[in-house]
């Protein structure tokens, strides 16, 4: 069994991943300040690429799999945009936190991400398992909006 098989560690995952994403705005939006935008992008990527070669080598203790092409070559078209999304999720934080603040912003893109995220489950996109968009997520969600409205105005 594998530490990843449990939900109190994962959550707790969860909950640094959380604390590095709102974080991760306001860095970058601070980096932009002294590099430009499109460059802090730049940079972060770079850093960050660095730092998933590290975990992947740690991962696979210095040896890659002898089918890991193969395994690519599987793979569907849009599993390879991530890097994509990821470099406009930067972009995005890196221009809007100047202007809305780091919660304001962060309220806006993390509703939108669960908001989206219900939506995936319930309709199955990207081969996620089926989760539906019940009343009470239904609920959650115009709880959400407000939830951002507060913070944007307070």
């Amino acid at each position: 069994m594998s530490i990843l098989d449990n939900f109190i560690f994962c959550a707790f995952l969860c909950l640094v991943g959380g604390i590095f994403i709102a974080s991760q705005g306001a860095i970058n939006a601070k980096l932009g300040q002294y590099t430009g935008q499109g460059l802090s992008s730049v940079i972060v990527f770079c850093i960050g690429a660095v730092a998933s070669v590290v975990y992947f080598l740690i991962e696979v203790k210095g040896k890659p799999p002898t089918n890991l092409s193969m395994m690519m070559a599987k793979a569907p078209w849009w599993s390879w945009t991530g890097g994509v999304v990821g470099a406009v999720f930067v972009i995005i934080t890196i221009l809007a936190i100047p202007k809305l603040g780091a919660g304001t912003t962060t309220a806006i893109i993390v509703s939108a991400q669960l908001v989206f995220s219900c939506i995936i489950d319930h309709f199955q996109i990207f081969e996620i398992p089926f989760r539906p968009y019940t009343v009470w997520r239904g609920l959650a969600t115009i709880s959400l909006i407000g939830s951002v409205v507060v913070i944007a105005k307070f």
